[in-house]
């Protein structure tokens, strides 16, 4: 232990023998911090990793300068999946040790291993976007989220945590008890974790069976506690010197040997390809995101095109067809040449083909009016003198065609209504000819017209 003004060795003696400075609350501080430690360490032993890392970051505080807490400390983390705050730690640790300090190979490590820290990179983003989806009562979208985060990080647990939550939320008990019993597996003292297991057990039967350790096994994890550190119980080992016993060592060895090359090299290999399926599980989930996104906006747009096609096609229709304003404007101005030319009748005609309720405009309206005003005279005039000919050379059908349009002009005329209702009596049609002969008293009364139709109606 160093002096911590002069950095000098200390002695027993509860002062400084370099500076004189008074070192035994110092002693005691670096003594708390060391015990600490130690019980950090212990508890990481038996994974109960919240109970170490409250350890841990007590020793710090006692010590900040206490590498070997704080290199145990970003494992402890690293083990829970907080990657982030395990790197923090290590190059913390870097900084304050930059020679002979574990964490250069930790970090080192990590730096190599380009796809690790994608894996960190989608594991961050994806929780947080879990945990976002859980805060818009999101639980399925959230629960599917974690789901990829767990494949990627399968020590995270807080995730674990999350998704037994959302679980428990949609009442699906049985469903929390695997993410529980993961979470309890890779933490054995978390609080949430226990929490969330007495709740669950209020509601679902778990019968958890308990297997006994060996008895070598029990011995393998005896510790026994020194100065500074807690070290494994070293085990008893007696070389015979028979030679017989070397053929069988050989045999020995290399079993040893293929069983190394199956614990270490194969699971290495499995883990390397492990690593790259789950980066190419990340990529073509990225992918997939991305295209369900596009796919999202890109029927949107459809959405969007489609309703601005029916408008334009909507708009369109007032444009063209029987009576679209194109068509309105070509009868017009067929209307207006008729006009020009004096003929009264296809004026009139064009004119029926005027739709004045599609256009907008008031001198289209005002010159509709005029022109049909002074046409419909003419034209019932002429119609009509057409229309008695007819009648008066016997040419009935002729007349009453010529006569109707005469009528429908508009263009009251007692003249018009009595010829054509004399022309249907005389064709025989004498219930259509009474029809237009009595229109022709109740409107015209006083007429000679209306005088003859009475006469005719009797008849």
């Amino acid at each position: 232990m160093k002096c911590y003004k002069c950095k000098a060795e200390l002695s027993s003696s509860d002062y400084c023998t370099s500076c004189g400075a008074e070192v035994k609350v110092y002693k005691k501080i670096i003594k708390s911090s060391e015990i600490y430690y130690n019980q950090g360490l212990a508890m990481a032993q038996m994974r109960e990793l919240t109970s170490a890392a409250d350890s841990l970051r007590h020793s710090l505080k006692l010590n900040k300068n206490n590498i070997k807490a704080r290199n145990l400390l970003g494992l402890v983390y690293f083990e829970m999946g907080e990657a982030v705050a395990a790197l923090s730690e290590w190059v913390i640790s870097k900084n304050l040790q930059p020679t002979k300090n574990i964490a250069d190979d930790y970090l080192s490590a990590i730096k190599k291993n380009s796809t690790r820290l994608d894996t960190i990179n989608q594991t961050i983003k994806k929780y947080n976007q879990a945990l976002l989806y859980a805060q818009q009562n999101s639980s399925d979208l959230a629960i599917i989220q974690l789901k990829k985060v767990l494949n990627l990080n399968p020590n995270l647990v807080k995730g674990h945590l999350l998704l037994a939550l959302l679980y428990m939320k949609e009442n699906e008990y049985e469903k929390a008890v695997k993410p529980l019993k993961k979470a309890m597996s890779i933490d054995k003292s978390n609080p949430l974790t226990i929490k969330y297991m007495n709740e669950v057990k209020k509601v679902v039967d778990i019968s958890e069976k308990k297997v006994e350790p060996s008895k070598k096994a029990s011995e393998e994890r005896k510790v026994f506690v020194g100065e500074d550190v807690i070290l494994p119980q070293p085990t008893s080992y007696q070389e015979s010197n028979a030679g017989g016993i070397t053929i069988l060592n050989i045999i020995i060895g290399i079993a040893i040997g293929a069983a190394l090359m199956w614990f270490l090299v194969f699971p290495a290999k499995r883990q390397a390809i492990a690593e790259e399926n789950n980066k190419q599980y990340a990529e073509i989930s990225g992918q997939l995101e991305l295209k369900s996104t596009t796919i999202a906006t890109l029927e949107s747009d459809k959405e969007i095109l489609q309703k601005e096609k029916e408008d334009l096609e909507k708009e369109l229709s007032t444009y063209k067809g029987k009576d679209g304003i194109i068509q309105t404007y070509e009868s017009m101005l067929v209307a207006m040449d008729a006009y020009i030319q004096n003929d009264s009748i296809k004026t009139m005609e064009a004119l029926a083909n005027v739709d004045t309720a599609v256009i907008n405009s008031e001198d289209f309206k005002k010159v509709y009016g005029e022109i049909k005003e002074a046409a419909a005279q003419e034209a019932t005039r002429t119609l009509y003198e057409q229309g008695y000919n007819r009648y008066r050379n016997g040419d009935y059908q002729t007349a009453i065609e010529v006569l109707a349009k005469a009528y429908e002009i508009g263009k009251e005329d007692a003249g018009v209504i009595y010829y054509l209702g004399r022309s249907y009596q005389r064709s025989g049609d004498s219930e259509t000819g009474k029809k237009y002969l009595q229109e022709v008293i109740d409107k015209y009364p006083n007429t000679q017209y209306a005088s003859q139709a009475k006469d005719y109606i009797k008849n």
